[in-house]
């Protein structure tokens, strides 16, 4: 018999938080305590902050208590308590026993809602809204936890990670282009599935006819990049990119390291080595969008992503994933902490889209070259603090996921955005020309 959602709900809320704090196993406390660097916030402060915000929409919108605890409110508020005020935290002990609560309140009316019933506010939004927002923070504290010294570091248990192989080590040339045909593109979420309020509404949009890079720009590939004079020849950056450029003393991707005339790449538990054909990974939008004018390409718009990605033209479908609509796999791609970094590019010939490009579907995000906006007929549900603010200018859509993003975040309409200049993400690029 299959599970109602109140029982697929209660199980994946628990499995989500068990994957959480398995994260905070990967450090010390004290050492959480402290800025991993950039300006952010204490690793810690985000264990606390997760259980706010589920507190918010299922204990306060939902069913319209009070908050279990005002000082929380404030401290773990990213409004009201800014960056540089997030320092004196309580214990994670503390903090730990605060979720307890508020998750014990919020399943105390889980298995008395009636889903089939039309309800005053929308009970299974909600539910999904606080998973997903838990899953992305677990992506965050990669992010972060990235950042500090492997030294301090050790790999959890029972994280639900794979610590496999990569099934396939792809060999062969890593430059070739697939041509796009002209033609419609299908933009955005689809079906009732959850999705954000910026995945919706979908829309058609006609695309010319375009080439775009099979497989995500390799290391090897970006060090010619770097060695040719990348980060000193200002020929292949916009001003604001060279000015960014300038003022932060960028060299080189930021996990990469030159010893001895040799590049290593910092991985999460250790100094790490060169992988030739992995992604590039820890490159701001303007670095992509000077390689791709090194190599006389471009970055693809968000439209002519989501096309190569998930249009399969002789079906007139649009899948969920890249390879189509099957739930993703460790067969598939690199997803979930399944290898707890990134993998040689065409490891996953299986999870290859319909228009013959490969890792679309996690290892590294990819950055897009359109801002993050509205589509036309947006509406912001539930609240306008996720998209609308945003809607600046700055922020660059990245599409596809990375190797520590879980399944539900990984679908082909999901939008991330990071400011140009972000690096700590698991970002990379793909190339696109015109046709």
């Amino acid at each position: 018999m299959a599970d109602t959602l109140a029982e697929t709900l209660t199980r994946q809320m628990a499995q989500t938080r068990a994957n959480t704090l398995a994260l905070f196993d990967i450090a010390e406390e004290e050492t959480l305590r402290e800025s991993p660097g950039f300006g952010f916030r204490p690793v810690m402060w985000h264990l606390a902050h997760i259980g706010v915000f589920e507190g918010y929409w299922l204990v306060q919108k939902l069913r319209g208590q009070a908050p279990l605890d005002e000082r929380y409110e404030i401290i773990f508020d990213p409004i009201k308590t800014p960056r540089e005020e997030s320092k004196d935290l309580p214990s994670r002990g503390e903090m730990e026993g605060y979720l307890e609560r508020v998750r014990e309140r919020a399943l105390d009316h889980l298995f008395a809602i009636d889903f089939d019933q039309p309800e005053p506010r929308n009970a299974a939004y909600y539910f999904q809204l606080v998973l997903e927002h838990e899953q992305q923070h677990q992506e965050t504290l990669a992010y972060l936890l990235h950042l500090l010294d492997p030294s301090k570091k050790t790999r959890p248990p029972g994280t639900g990670a794979q610590s496999a192989e990569p099934l396939i080590e792809s060999s062969g040339p890593t430059k070739e282009m697939m041509l796009v045909e002209a033609g419609p593109a299908l933009v955005g979420a689809t079906g009732n599935e959850f999705a954000y309020d910026n995945e919706r509404p979908p829309r058609t949009i006609d695309v010319a006819a375009f080439r775009i890079d099979k497989y995500p720009t390799t290391n090897e590939e970006y060090a010619q990049f770097v060695g040719e004079g990348g980060y000193s020849r200002r020929e292949w950056w916009s001003d604001e990119g060279w000015a960014r450029r300038e003022q932060e003393s960028w060299e080189s991707p930021l996990y990469w390291t030159q010893r001895n005339g040799n590049w290593s790449v910092q991985t999460m538990f250790d100094e790490g080595v060169f992988a030739p054909r992995d992604p590039v990974v820890g490159v701001s939008w303007y670095e992509a969008e000077a390689y791709a004018r090194f190599c006389g390409k471009r970055l693809p718009t968000e439209a002519e992503w989501e096309k190569a990605a998930s249009w399969n033209v002789e079906r007139r479908h649009k899948g969920r994933f890249a390879w189509g609509d099957e739930q993703p796999s460790i067969e598939l791609c690199n997803f979930d902490y399944g290898f707890w970094g990134t993998t040689p590019v065409g490891s996953f010939p299986m999870g290859a889209s319909a228009a013959g490009c490969l890792d679309m579907t996690g290892n590294v995000w990819e950055w897009t070259n359109d801002p993050f906006n509205a589509f036309p007929g947006f509406e912001p549900y539930p609240y306008p603090e996720y998209s609308e603010i945003w809607f600046d200018g700055d922020h660059r859509v990245l599409k596809g996921g990375s190797w520590a993003t879980r399944s539900s975040v990984l679908r082909i309409s999901f939008r991330n955005f990071f400011r140009r200049h972000f690096r700590i993400a698991f970002a990379g690029i793909r190339c696109a020309a015109d046709a």
